[in-house]
């Protein structure tokens, strides 16, 4: 359709890849999904009969740093680690938001893989076989729609039991479409559940400047407050009423800058109940219901042959 509306003479189709990802698309909504990525890595695996899992990483896992000798135990295998974390990081980029935190905790060992690693590698790809059907979908509800961006934000806290660095989430929403999510280790050692919170928002809402300014220059629009969904009760009230004491020094710029948005009206944020946390998902290795959560929002399925899941 949209091939015949920019050129009238075409006998061109409508168009059903985009940059390496199925494209569907009809009246109410848009669906991407790699389909062809993930068999390949399934078969690259030898992986095709196996029995799926439920979750990308064991729940709850705790990968450490591998020693020389299961090193050296995994390099026996003759198998290219970054080849498959890689095709794990292009489908968690682009329409696999599920993978996101399976991605940054596999990546951390690219230098130096055990058999550890190796096994929630594989782990992963199970997973992938049993959802290979499943694509992102871009389907705005018309009882949700907003004129504002909504984002969830979520941590860990001292998550890695070596570096006690937490991990952060988060995952964006416009008009009820997810549109960019991340998982990323925190860049520094917080000393309470609050201050890790704190920096999870704060890297979301600078990274909400920008894709404020990108919808709102694409779409010609002028969108409202950007909302943001946090469970740290904590966190609520230093933004309401923010005091500076000895131990909290060292939060003052990031605290600062947030309750300044704040009281401004730039941003508004939202308490919700850790059950109903959107984003918690991307900060571990998520159990059951976490991942469903997730692909409830994010994903659907998606094949040439169903069309009507998208």
């Amino acid at each position: 359709m949209w091939m015949t509306l920019l050129f009238p003479n075409s006998s061109a189709h409508s168009p059903d890849t985009l940059l390496g990802m199925n494209l569907i698309i009809n009246d109410s909504s848009i669906g991407l999904s790699q389909p062809a990525l993930i068999k390949k890595g399934i078969k690259m695996l030898n992986l095709e009969n196996c029995r799926p899992v439920k979750t990308p990483l064991t729940p709850a896992v705790q990968l450490h740093t591998a020693t020389d000798e299961d090193h050296q135990e995994f390099l026996k295998l003759n198998r290219n680690y970054r080849s498959y974390t890689g095709m794990l990081n292009y489908l968690a980029c682009r329409t696999r938001p599920d993978l996101a935190a399976p991605v940054s905790i596999l990546s951390k060992f690219n230098q130096k893989p055990g058999m550890s690693h190796w096994r929630e590698v594989v782990h992963c790809w199970k997973y992938l076989k049993g959802t290979s059907e499943l694509g992102l979908i871009l389907q705005p509800k018309q009882d949700k729609i907003m004129d504002r961006i909504s984002w969830y934000t979520d941590t860990t806290w001292a998550e890695d039991q070596e570096s006690q660095i937490s991990r952060s989430g988060s995952l964006a929403f416009w008009e009820s479409c997810p549109i960019l999510w991340n998982s990323k280790k925190q860049k520094n050692i917080t000393m309470s559940s609050t201050e890790s919170e704190l920096n999870a928002l704060s890297d979301g809402e600078q990274e909400n400047q920008w894709l404020t300014l990108l919808i709102e220059e694409l779409w010609k629009t002028r969108l409202g407050p950007t909302l943001f969904h946090i469970d740290n009760k904590g966190l609520l009230e230093k933004l309401k009423n923010f005091g500076s004491n000895s131990k909290t020094k060292h939060l003052d710029i990031k605290a600062k800058n947030l309750r300044e948005k704040f009281k401004n009206n730039e941003i508004a944020v939202e308490l919700v109940p850790s059950s109903k946390m959107m984003a918690n998902s991307l900060t571990k290795a998520a159990p059951l219901s976490s991942i469903k959560k997730l692909q409830k929002e994010c994903l659907s399925i998606l094949s040439p042959t169903n069309k009507e899941g998208c």
